[in-house]
């Protein structure tokens, strides 16, 4: 709880903008868009959603309760999945304890990836996948599990298309189940439940468009999105993610669970490819190494061990309970030093806004009268547009071609275009603050 109160205090992450003004859309209009309506710049060209589903929860959160309520959604979906992880935990057979505290021991490298944004529902999905995917190999009520997996990939393809995820992690279970002969039975009953993800993957609105779609997000990504780059070992909190997936993938293999597994196997070499892989990896390797130390306190000689373990978390907690207290007076509050309030209130109606990337959601959503020049939608707009918005904004080529068609610009005070526009005639600065400079066309 402390830990989605901190979260949820203030929205940093750019796409929760324009990811409630879509879903507002969706619901007004009772269909998906399929072309762009936000910009002037691709104004009409075709779009496709990637979280529909998502989108229309945090717009209907956005109705009843504003920025607060979309706050309060997504710390619903974290504890969610803190609680997902614990019934795994207890199933393999950890401690209530040491399920706890392995869990608050990894929460301050989770931190980061906790905002509000349709990522949050992959953690949740993949921890239920997986307590689904173990009933179906223990034969618990096996066939009643296989057509729950393919309602839960339905769900969530729908509310995120990162559903193909759940399809690998199902595949692969089923695949070393069946390189050995006393499993094979499970692993044949997990190749139904693999049928069953790939058909709930499909039931999307885009059918099988759903594999093109997956493919274009990462290739438009991974040269301007942080989280779409390869691990970097040079990273600390990288290194450390990595390090608790495969000290679960380790424990995972010596237990002979095909499942958990398969999972950190897939996630492993997810994060090395993709590092926003990394917190799917931790979440999944939680349940397996709270058993694990479960069991290595189990006699006296390592209640020292236990102690110790126990100590550290209680001291994660209240640190937690402690960073979080302020957060309770402004839940929901987009971040003042990246998100210029104020000055976006003074855009002049129907204006066609040049601005940076980070606040283009934000313009979007508190002014829908007016377009913008890009968002954070990578992978509409493609990496030329977004590198070259980037090189306008550092004041670097042809200023007044760049910004031909624009009659108002939003961007960092202190970048190179907002130097140049200063000392420019035809461009005058109505309004300014930490997080952007606005300057209307004279």
């Amino acid at each position: 709880m402390p830990l989605v109160v901190l979260r949820a205090g203030t929205l940093a992450e750019t796409d929760t903008f324009w990811q409630v003004r879509t879903g507002l859309l969706t619901m007004e209009h009772r269909s998906l868009p399929r072309v762009d309506p936000f910009s002037w710049t691709a104004h009409g060209e075709p779009w496709t959603l990637n979280s529909w589903g998502y989108n229309v929860v945090v717009g209907a959160a956005y109705q009843l309760a504003g920025l607060p309520g979309v706050a309060l959604v997504c710390g619903g979906i974290v504890l969610a999945t803190a609680a997902v992880v614990l019934v795994s935990a207890r199933r393999l057979g950890s401690s209530p304890l040491m399920a706890a505290a392995v869990l608050l021991l990894t929460s301050p490298v989770l931190v980061p990836w906790l905002s509000a944004r349709p990522q949050l529902v992959d953690y949740v999905a993949v921890m239920v996948l997986l307590l689904l995917l173990v009933n179906v190999v223990d034969g618990r009520r096996p066939w009643v599990a296989v057509l729950a997996v393919g309602l839960v990939m339905a769900l969530w393809v729908n509310l995120h298309a990162a559903a193909l995820l759940g399809v690998a992690i199902a595949g692969l279970t089923a695949l070393l189940l069946l390189t050995r002969r006393t499993t094979r039975g499970a692993g044949r009953r997990c190749l139904a439940a693999t049928a069953a993800a790939a058909g709930g993957a499909l039931a999307n609105p885009y059918g099988i468009g759903l594999f093109t779609q997956t493919a274009s997000v990462k290739d438009a990504s991974s040269d301007v999105v942080v989280e779409w780059q390869h691990l970097d070992p040079t990273s600390p909190a990288q290194l450390v993610m990595l390090l608790i997936g495969i000290a679960g993938l380790v424990v995972a293999v010596r237990r002979r669970d095909a499942v958990f597994t398969s999972a950190l196997m897939v996630t492993t070499l997810g994060s090395l490819l993709a590092i926003r892989i990394l917190p799917v990896l931790v979440l999944a390797a939680v349940p397996v190494v709270a058993a694990a130390l479960t069991g290595l306190t189990s006699d006296g000689r390592s209640r020292r061990v236990y102690r110790v373990v126990v100590a550290v978390s209680a001291a994660v907690l209240v640190s937690l309970v402690a960073l979080s207290v302020p957060s309770l007076g402004h839940v929901g509050r987009p971040d003042t030093e990246l998100y210029p309030a104020a000055v976006v209130t003074q855009i002049p109606d129907r204006c066609h806004v040049f601005n940076s990337y980070l606040v283009g959601g934000f313009v979007l959503l508190e002014r829908p009268d007016v377009l913008v020049s890009i968002d954070s939608r990578n992978d509409f707009y493609g990496t030329q547009r977004v590198l070259a918005a980037e090189r306008l904004i550092r004041g670097e080529g042809d200023v007044t071609a760049g910004l031909a068609g624009a009659g108002c610009v939003l961007v960092p005070p202190s970048s190179g275009l907002a130097q140049r526009l200063t000392a420019d005639p035809t461009w005058r600065l109505r309004a300014s603050e930490p997080g952007g400079a606005l300057f209307v066309r004279a």
